[in-house]
């Protein structure tokens, strides 16, 4: 198995937070099952390979290009041979730069590029299949984003990239009022701005950061109690930590740490 972390351009720094790459030859990984869960982040993959069948209510095979909005559930998916897979993840608050429509029209949905921009994302599939390795392919795909982003300066995107800011020095351990206020926003217009550019509701959103902190935290110190881990993370109690895991992971924090190989967060 080949996975590596790839830094975007400096220009699209500004807006990816890193693109992750996974190979895996044909028959690694056959019918292992991979829990996919809340990260906070949108993203775009791109099968060069097999593609990978997603099983959530049903079956199904994902495309060759897909965006992934935001999570508030978790769903399975399961290698159907030779895996090669690049993926980009977009900073909470950027993707909407990229894709004229409003985020949280594709929370919890894992759609074809083609639903979306048609004719372009079938052309760029097939400049992508003629290029042989991955660095070509990196570099066309960053010349595909730089040519569709938006230079959107509006108050509304400068107040959420202010309240993602607010989130990350406090790991998420924040009200939802204070990020309204920190936006100069009812609580009201706050919600509706906020599922426009993240995806989720700021309350939605928070309750998958402090999900993404307790991993983090768990890798940081994980000889600390679930009691403990609760209260570090801004949970009320153990209870209302292992409600909020079922919910994203389908699992307790338990069996979490102890049944998924080396559990880490992709947010911290």
């Amino acid at each position: 198995m080949n996975f590596r972390l790839i830094a975007p351009t400096p220009t699209l720094s500004l807006y990816i937070k890193h693109y992750w790459f996974l190979e895996m030859e044909a028959g690694e990984g056959v019918n292992e099952l991979q829990r996919v869960v809340p990260n906070g982040f949108i993203e775009l993959t791109f099968h060069f390979a097999d593609h990978l069948r997603k099983i959530k209510f049903k079956e199904e095979l994902q495309p060759a290009i897909i965006i992934s909005g935001q999570k508030t559930g978790f769903f399975d998916v399961l290698p159907t041979g030779k895996t090669q897979m690049l993926s980009i993840q977009f900073y909470p608050h950027s993707a909407g730069l990229f894709f004229d429509l409003p985020m949280h029209e594709l929370s919890d949905e894992t759609l074809d590029l083609q639903d979306i921009l048609g004719p372009i994302a079938r052309e760029l599939e097939e400049q992508l299949h003629d290029l042989s390795t991955l660095e070509q392919r990196i570099d066309h795909i960053e010349r595909f984003l730089l040519g569709r982003l938006s230079r959107k300066t509006e108050y509304e995107w400068n107040r959420i990239v202010h309240n993602i800011t607010l989130l990350n020095q406090s790991n998420g351990i924040i009200t939802v009022k204070r990020l309204a206020n920190a936006a100069c926003l009812s609580q009201k217009q706050h919600e509706r701005i906020f599922k426009q550019i993240v995806g989720l509701s700021p309350k939605q959103y928070l309750k998958v950061i402090r999900f993404q902190y307790a991993l983090f935290n768990h890798q940081q110190h994980p000889t600390e109690s679930l009691t403990q881990l609760a209260y570090s993370c801004g949970y009320y109690d153990q209870s209302h930590m292992i409600n909020d895991f079922q919910k994203l992971s389908g699992i307790t924090p338990r069996q979490y740490f102890t049944e998924c190989e080396k559990p880490v967060s992709d947010y911290f």
